[in-house]
């Protein structure tokens, strides 16, 4: 590069630095015009932006008044001045245009303009093709190779310019974009840093809370008063990207609030904020209850009458004097009267687990011990059906817990017992193993039954719920066995997941995440 001359190179730098002042396109991209002119000493100046799409040339901007006009011309690579530019990627300077073969004269005829002399510039930013700088009629007579080396400086930077322009335009689309959806949005929605602290809440956020709530910067002060479930630390330091969560606050009025936590991270992994979406779910809460307590209340008065249908039926069966028809049905009794029994037990249990206070009453337990009580429990069934369990001896080896080992027990019970009862397999078989690691304690009950298909797979969790009949051959049942197995694990810090292949049997793994239950 020759030399510039300190005149020249004080103008460069200036140019440069009043580029670098923006990063709003348009107004940089006038601005490269205008100083590309000056550095040069030319009479005017316009850039021609590169359409990767159609490998065209266009005029963004140029100095004149018929700008308009200007813009509807294109140029393909190879036409005119600037298209050998785009071609060759070198610079070309023409003091002749009228002369020069490869000149153009659409610009001129679409704004009555006369060139006389270009001095045209590839623009490229790490091998990127953005366009052509040009300048326009040298004042004084013709452009020089000193004056190529001068714009082809200043372009380099300006390159730079345009790309981080570009950037930052993109940027601030996809944000309006976002804000626009954060602001429509029915839930309330607050966006957190990594540290907890506010960026953004959108309006529902301000209905629900209050606006002078969420003008606070720290997400604990945001929900002051409210109890959440999880804690929010808990919530926000979860590897888990999503955390479902409830909050219940009682003054100044009564009001539940449940959602969902989704952390943010960029390309590396590395949490960058998490958001909060919520909604009011007070009058939800409110029928659950009520739901509950009429459960609950039904069930009690049932009782009753079963224990007395349940109590007599085996007295009547040992009068001798009964014929054939008589017994066949007191034993039927007897048999729907245990049925009924048996589902108002879960009835009641269910209530109890399905309170908004789930107490459990922990001891140092281990899932060995709770299995073996669930298998006893359910030795008479499985040895009516015929089914075969087998249990893993590596169950043994797992890391002693704290659990409601009654309660958990129930799960495995639940587990195992499904696992049986919507087999129609001719040889019923459970396998029992361990299940340990870096993030999971427990133990997986796999089956060789019909499978649960994908589309059912989220629902069987759900209260009341059972798959049609045509699939599994369905037999007596609430539907709450699983929707009961669910919370009670979760209680604990854990939970239930299931793996299934259609006609090849389901594997329900029943677990505590570690470091909540397990003893070290």
């Amino acid at each position: 590069m020759p030399d510039l001359g300190a005149q020249k190179l004080q103008s460069i730098l200036k140019a440069n630095r009043i580029i670098s002042s923006t990063l709003v396109l348009s107004e940089l991209l006038r601005q490269i015009m205008e100083l590309a002119r000056e550095v040069v000493e030319a009479e005017t100046a316009s850039i021609l932006l590169y359409d990767e799409k159609t490998d065209e040339l266009y005029f963004n901007l140029a100095l004149s008044d018929r700008e308009s006009d200007l813009k509807q011309v294109r140029l393909k690579s190879g036409e005119g001045i600037a298209g050998c530019v785009a071609r060759e990627k070198k610079s070309v300077i023409v003091n002749d245009a009228s002369s020069d073969p490869r000149w153009a004269k659409k610009a001129d005829d679409s704004i009555s303009f006369k060139t006389r002399s270009i001095l045209a510039v590839p623009l490229i930013f790490k091998d990127q093709f953005l366009g052509v700088v040009e300048a326009i009629n040298k004042k004084g007579g013709g452009f020089t190779e000193e004056d190529a080396s001068v714009l082809e400086s200043f372009a380099a930077q300006s390159s730079v310019s345009i790309v981080n322009a570009r950037i930052f335009e993109k940027l601030e689309e996809e944000k309006n974009k976002i804000e626009a959806v954060f602001s429509q949005m029915s839930d309330g929605a607050i966006f957190v840093d990594d540290n907890g602290r506010k960026i953004l809440a959108n309006d529902s956020a301000k209905k629900l809370l209050g606006k002078e709530r969420t003008e606070l910067s720290d997400t604990a002060d945001i929900f002051s008063g409210f109890a959440a479930k999880p804690e929010l630390n808990e919530a926000l330091s979860s590897e888990e990207k999503n955390v479902t969560f409830e909050m219940f606050r009682k003054e100044p009025k009564s009001m539940y609030l449940g959602g969902v936590v989704t952390k943010i991270r960029d390309a590396s992994g590395r949490l960058i904020g998490s958001i909060f979406i919520f909604n009011d779910i007070t009058s939800e809460k409110k029928e659950t209850t009520i739901k509950r307590n009429f459960i609950s209340l039904i069930s009690h008065k049932l009782k009753t009458p079963l224990v007395t249908i349940t109590g007599y039926c085996p007295l009547l069966l040992d009068d001798p004097s009964l014929g054939e028809f008589p017994k066949k049905a007191i034993t039927s009794i007897g048999k729907q009267g245990g049925y009924l029994a048996s589902l108002v037990d879960k009835l009641l249990f269910f209530t109890m687990v399905d309170s908004e206070t789930l107490e459990l009453e922990t001891t140092k337990t281990s899932f060995s011990k709770i299995t073996e009580a669930a298998l006893f429990n359910l030795k008479h069934y499985t040895e009516q059906v015929s089914a075969k369990v087998t249990v893993n001896e590596r169950i043994k080896t797992l890391p002693e817990i704290e659990a409601d080992e009654k309660k958990v027990e129930a799960v495995v019970r639940n587990v195992v017992e499904n696992a049986v009862k919507f087999n129609k397999s001719g040889q019923k078989t459970v396998t029992i193993d361990a299940l340990e690691d870096d993030g999971r304690i427990g133990i997986t009950v796999k089956d060789n039954g019909p499978g649960i298909p994908p589309e059912e797979r989220g629902k069987v969790f759900q209260k009341f719920y059972q798959i049609e009949e045509s699939f599994t051959g369905q037999v007596e049942g609430a539907g709450l066995g699983l929707a009961l197995a669910k919370q009670i694990m979760e209680a604990h810090g854990g939970g239930i997941s299931i793996e299934s292949v259609v006609n090849s049997g389901s594997t329900f793994a029943v677990f505590i995440r570690r470091g909540r239950g397990e003893q070290s």
